[in-house]
């Protein structure tokens, strides 16, 4: 569904940027057609200034006269004449508020101005001009530039020549507004900047609403802080300005025709429409579907107690549910069913191996009796029959599975004191158990048939034959583990038998040679579910590693 609902999003955020780019850019190519009127009629009046001025520098006899030094009435006369030409220029150039006359040679300063202006304008003005005149710097090269006088800014232009200077200076309030901004643009209005950004007209607006006005010429640009503006600007490389209009933003909505809000309108119910359709499938369909796929995934991996609990308004989902969940409950059963069988049968044939155990030892020391008695010893015939009366014992009221690790090397030394009393051997048995495995439960007889095994295979005449037991306990992290260790200093394994044992199935190779040592790896593995590793080495004598999952009396009870 995500498919079908990411594309159309995206196309609907692509058209709603496409129809905002293309309402700016009508507004702004409207609002720059005016602001091109406006400064082509504004350069064109700075341009008739300039010329006007030029030519009175260079052709006007009144204005030559004053680069010399000239009589007083003269000077009075010249003067008088430069300023009649001023006044006579103010009426072809409404734009030009103020003209001054400045020459050196005579310290004359005359000035006139094309309207009434405030006396702390003319006196900021006047002074001005007469403190840059002294520092006769190169004023032809500024061009027009702009200037604070009295809190407001005027753009002035000079030109001279040997001293003697003609200014002009420009009201930005006589510009006159293009009509079509004055009739169709409302709230609206134009300003000037200079190079720097700084705005030298409607500046108490402009700070108000937090206008910054970038110094880079952007086609347009959204400026404001509280409210938002739309702001055109234009650079002027003749008057070192830059020209803006700047008009409230009211948002792309408002500049909208009828057709294109009601395709918009459309396309945002659509996609709600869709999105909501997706809610409502995510809910009734979905969403039961990935709780179905888990529960699934969660009886897969062996949790057989999960269910489905489905909130789905679906009714076929309900069903399902129920059905799924009655049919794991008959699963659930017939597996206990099949485990309970399988325990069963297990420890039958437990039982069967350890029978099969018992009538090999038993017959093994019947005839070491038997021997002994031939040879008439009566005491040690005696001390023999206690002996085995206590492994005996051992043997047969033990029922369990699983016995003491302590009980069973209790009756491994007593097998090997029934030996050494049964026969010429010299034996040696050496135990060494962490006490903290003392109360640790393996199977019966189990340590006994190796240690069988190696009085078996290990005697050699006049040599003694040296067992050692060893039982530790292995910590790895969380992990506990029992190494049981059976050695002796015999011959050891053949080659042929070692690969056999080690074998990942040696249940595959069952001779008479290995039944009893196949017997015990047997029951270990029933008991400690195929969680023991059985190590047989050759070093020095026969050895033999167990490796058993380390538990404590109470939970091998529990098993």
């Amino acid at each position: 569904m995500m498919i079908f609902i990411i594309p159309l999003v995206l196309l609907l955020a692509v058209y709603n940027f496409y129809v905002v780019n293309v309402l700016n850019s009508k507004i702004e190519t409207t609002n720059r057609n005016s602001i091109m009127l406006y400064q082509d009629t504004f350069e064109k009046n700075l341009s008739n200034a300039d010329v006007y001025m030029s030519n009175l520098v260079s052709n006007d006899n009144s204005f030559k006269k004053l680069m010399f030094k000239q009589d007083p009435i003269d000077l009075q006369f010249y003067a008088q004449d430069i300023m009649n030409n001023y006044q006579g220029y103010f009426r072809t150039n409404e734009i030009v508020g103020g003209m001054f006359v400045y020459s050196m040679a005579n310290a004359l300063f005359y000035k006139t101005y094309s309207q009434n202006y405030s006396h702390n304008i003319r006196r900021d003005a006047e002074a001005y001009l007469k403190t840059m005149f002294k520092t006769k710097e190169n004023y032809r090269s500024w061009g027009w530039f702009p200037h604070k006088i009295a809190d407001k800014y005027y753009l002035f232009r000079i030109m001279g020549n040997r001293d003697t200077y003609t200014v002009s200076m420009i009201d930005f309030d006589n510009v006159i507004v293009p009509q079509s901004f004055s009739q169709s643009q409302g709230d609206g209005f134009f300003a000037f900047a200079n190079q720097e950004g700084v705005p030298l007209t409607s500046i108490a607006a402009i700070k108000k609403d937090g206008i910054a006005i970038q110094r880079q010429n952007e086609s347009y640009y959204i400026a404001g802080s509280a409210q938002k503006f739309f702001v055109v600007q234009n650079y002027s490389a003749q008057a070192h300005l830059h020209y803006l209009y700047i008009m409230p933003y009211r948002g792309f909505m408002f500049y909208l025709d009828k057709v294109q809000i009601a395709f918009l309108v459309g396309s945002v119910s659509i996609l709600l429409l869709m999105l909501i359709s997706f809610l409502l499938l995510e809910r009734s369909f979905f969403r039961p579907l990935k709780r179905m796929m888990a529960t699934m995934k969660k009886i897969k991996n062996g949790h057989l107690n999960a269910t489905m609990n489905m909130d789905s308004g679906v009714n076929e989902f309900r069903q399902m549910s129920n059905t799924f969940n009655e049919m794991m409950a008959e699963i659930k059963d017939l597996k206990i069913e099949s485990y309970e069988s399988e325990m069963k049968k297990q420890q039958a044939e437990l039982q069967f191996l350890q029978i099969q155990i018992k009538p090999h030892f038993y017959l093994n020391v019947l005839k070491n009796i038997f021997g002994i008695a031939e040879q008439k010893k009566y005491d040690q015939i005696q001390d023999m029959i206690i002996l085995l009366s206590r492994h005996l014992r051992y043997m047969f009221q033990e029922n369990d599975s699983l016995v003491l690790l302590e009980d069973e090397i209790t009756n491994v030394q007593n097998y090997i004191q029934l030996q050494r009393m049964s026969a010429s051997h010299e034996l040696i048995c050496k135990v060494n158990v962490d006490e903290r495995l003392k109360d640790f439960r393996i199977p019966p007889i189990s340590i006994l048939t190796f240690v069988e095994n190696s009085i078996k295979h290990a005697v050699a005449i006049h040599k003694q034959l040296i067992v050692s037991i060893q039982a530790s306990l292995l910590e790895n992290g969380d992990d506990k583990f029992v190494n049981i260790t059976i050695m002796d200093n015999g011959a050891g394994f053949s080659d042929e038998m070692l690969a056999l044992l080690n074998d990942s199935n040696p249940y595959a190779h069952v001779s008479k040679d290995n039944v009893g040592i196949l017997n015990v790896i047997r029951r270990y593995n029933m008991i400690f579910l195929n969680k023991c590793t059985f190590l047989f080495s050759t070093s020095n004598g026969a050895r033999i590693d167990i490796f058993i999952p380390y538990r404590t009396d109470e939970e091998t009870r529990r098993v």
